[in-house]
């Protein structure tokens, strides 16, 4: 790259989004093929759908444009939790990335630092980051924080477990009916209070989760007058060929005894399958059991994903125990 092109990046603008999913997905696709992690691949199609996250806007989703398409775009999505026991507005900075042609020009930063800027216009309490063990961006974030005057802290580490699925035929998707959105509802209210990181559900929210997002897969489970639910979403593995994986989001086991609950499990896991999953992924949170998933052969993962806070309201970070949130 030549210092003209490193010129013209330290004044480029920083805009809004434009919507074109298609140009930035082939960005984020293209930047992060070199990684030693295989990558998730954003497609268009999974962009559009975070987007039609209720309450997501544009205006949190700064961009550098150049001549030829986006250099560089990073998203925020706003979310409503309980910080310590008390109401906030978070937001979860997502998909940072720089093209390739102006990796190490500092469009990462920079895009980062306004999106915590327009966080704070727009009145939200935090940013959520979340940061890959070994990555640049995990090894910047404090240094830049402190630059910025931001009490950015680690709060969490967030490890995951895996499992190999075995292909069946394909079959769709099952039917999530209105009754299971009130019961995900429930469960999720019924999470102990005292988590430090608690993430609260308007039902338009829950909508998304569980049936409106790009590959929703949710599965309930009723016997007698016990229930749990789990959900989750399948999304491809940036591998040669492309592998699809389903990662579990919501382990709301609810009442329901330990057999039954590894009953729900393979129940949910047979439904990724059926849709071509290869691969499951649970990210261990600490706010539920994990017993049925060791049971189910489940297995540590090296992947490890740093969580940050970055207060903007006066709110003090401090490590936590437990979290209930989604992982990007």
């Amino acid at each position: 790259m030549g210092s003209g092109m490193t010129s013209n990046l330290s004044t480029s603008a920083v805009d809004a989004f434009r919507g074109d999913f298609r140009a930035v997905a082939s960005m984020m696709q293209l930047s992060w093929a070199d990684n030693h992690n295989e990558p998730l691949l954003y497609s268009e199609v999974f962009l559009r759908s975070a987007f039609d996250y209720p309450g997501s806007s544009f205006d949190l989703a700064p961009a550098v444009y150049g001549d030829a398409g986006p250099l560089g775009f990073v998203a925020g999505f706003p979310r409503s939790v309980r910080w310590d026991g008390r109401q906030a507005r978070f937001v979860l900075s997502c998909f940072l990335t720089a093209s390739t042609a102006v990796k190490g020009a500092g469009i990462g930063l920079k895009l980062w630092s306004n999106l915590i800027q327009r966080c704070r216009d727009q009145g939200y309490d935090g940013v959520i980051s979340y940061c890959v063990e070994g990555d640049d961006m995990d090894r910047i974030l404090p240094g830049l924080s402190r630059v910025l005057k931001l009490n950015t802290q680690r709060i969490f580490s967030v490890k995951f477990l895996v499992r190999l699925l075995r292909p069946t035929a394909l079959e769709p998707r099952p039917h999530v009916s209105s009754a299971d959105i009130d019961l995900f509802m429930e469960l999720a209210a019924a999470l102990p209070g005292n988590l430090p990181l608690l993430r609260q559900w308007s039902r338009v929210e829950a909508e998304w989760q569980c049936r409106n997002r790009a590959g929703a897969i949710t599965v309930s489970s009723r016997v007698g007058a016990r229930c749990g639910i789990l959900t989750g979403y399948l999304i491809q593995q940036a591998s040669t060929p492309p592998v699809t994986v389903v990662l579990l989001e919501d382990l709301l086991w609810g009442d329901l005894e330990p057999p039954e609950r590894v009953e729900l499990l393979e129940r949910f896991l047979a439904a990724a399958t059926a849709q071509g999953a290869c691969f499951a992924s649970c990210p261990v949170l600490g706010y539920a059991s994990l017993n049925p998933l060791v049971e189910a052969r489940f297995r540590s993962s090296k992947r490890v994903i740093h969580t940050y806070l970055t207060p903007l309201k006066g709110l003090e970070p401090r490590p936590a125990t437990a979290i209930y949130i989604d992982v990007f």
